[in-house]
């Protein structure tokens, strides 16, 4: 399976941030993000950041380019007869912060596009010092994306807003220990389908012929039993979203290790409900270097309309259809470990894992495994 790469005018940005960073003060940061899994799915996104520190209360201006580089062939596309997708995104970072006494509101704009979607966001941040034990912080951001098909013209394309606003508390528990809570609200209004995405049919009589053939309906069979119409996904136009997250971190004397706990509750308008519980230690190695060990445990519900066959009775249409198996019901288990190096002026980084996914009801797919590499290099001139 072949990637490809098409350096536009972030590769150029690329280049130029790279010439910049010999100026003095300034930091700058290459990671490379490498995903391989049992579905046919490979990506590569290779990102370089720039940034500079204002103060020192944390205020800094800051851009970073991403390109993200995906060739599938999975059974999201052999669904659909075909035989597989490349594509490539692009996107292009900015922001600034300043601190202004205990109080520290900070600016961010984000541009990317694709062949198909094109995406504006921009979020406004603020975080205050209570006291030297306490922080808050919240944000608000607005995303405007044109969606549409491969070789549509612009004007044919759908819209999608999204509103995500947070807010959040970090406290010192102790010389040993830190705690920080967080609530996220996101909501989208607009077009939420997938354009390529087309959900097969079933009446009575093709799950009854299946059942007395013995075959279980499947990637496989689904074709010889379902009905001639493909309508298009339909989901509702609004979602919203409700998140709430804790993080504890806290030295662990006799392992002579940092404990990190994070934990995960969501919720939505559609009736998904998802976990997610992700413990992680850290050990000096001596010399600079650091080991560090990460497991992550995730399950969601489905949301509430969703089917493993979608059986209707003759000229009956769902209202709401879809085979996105990120709607069903799965559980994903994931284990990794990294290696870290801190110098005074360079540090360098390097992680790799392994997740397991079991999809309960999806028609295409039972499991899924995948492979994740990262790396990345911080340089201050």
């Amino acid at each position: 399976m072949r990637l490809q790469l098409r350096v536009g005018v972030p590769g150029a940005l690329m280049l130029a941030l790279a010439g910049a960073a010999r100026a003095e003060g300034l930091r700058l940061t290459q990671d490379t993000l490498l995903y391989s899994d049992s579905d046919s799915v490979m990506v590569a996104s290779p990102q370089l950041a720039l940034h500079h520190a204002l103060d020192e209360g944390g205020g800094e201006v800051g851009a970073r380019v991403v390109v993200d580089m995906v060739s599938a062939a999975s059974v999201d596309v052999v669904s659909h007869a075909s035989k597989r997708f490349t594509e490539v995104r692009q996107e292009i970072d900015a922001d600034v912060s300043k601190a202004f006494g205990r109080h520290l509101p900070s600016l961010g704009y984000r541009y990317s596009r694709e062949n198909d979607y094109w995406s504006h966001g921009v979020t406004l941040g603020w975080r205050e010092t209570l006291s030297p034990d306490t922080t808050v912080q919240g944000s608000y951001g607005l995303t405007l994306d044109e969606v549409g098909r491969a070789g549509d013209a612009r004007e044919h394309t759908h819209g999608l807003r999204t509103h995500n606003a947070s807010l959040g508390l970090t406290q010192v528990l102790g010389p040993r220990s830190l705690a920080r809570v967080m609530y996220t609200l996101t909501i989208e209004d607009g077009y939420l389908e997938k354009p390529y995405r087309f959900v097969p049919l079933f009446d009575q009589a093709g799950v009854d012929l299946a059942a007395a053939r013995g075959e279980q309906l499947g990637l496989g069979s689904f074709a010889r039993y379902s009905l001639p119409e493909r309508p298009a996904e339909e989901v509702p136009d609004l979602r919203a979203g409700h998140a709430f997250a804790l993080r504890y971190l806290r030295w662990v004397a006799a392992l002579s290790a940092s404990l990190r706990l994070d934990g995960q509750l969501y919720v939505d308008s559609w009736g998904l409900m998802a976990g997610t519980a992700e413990p992680a230690l850290e050990f000096g190695l001596g010399g600079d270097l650091e080991l560090s060990l990460r497991g992550r445990a995730y399950h969601q519900r489905a949301v509430g309309f969703w089917q493993r066959t979608y059986v209707v009775s003759p000229g009956e249409l769902p209202r709401y259809r879809s085979m996105d198996r990120e709607l069903s019901s799965f559980s994903t288990l994931e284990g990794g470990l990294g290696l870290a190096y801190a110098g005074k002026r360079f540090e360098a980084y390097a992680e790799g894992s392994f997740m397991n996914t079991w999809y309960r009801d999806y028609l295409f797919l039972d499991s899924r495994y995948a492979v994740v590499v990262q790396a990345g290099l911080r340089w201050t001139p």
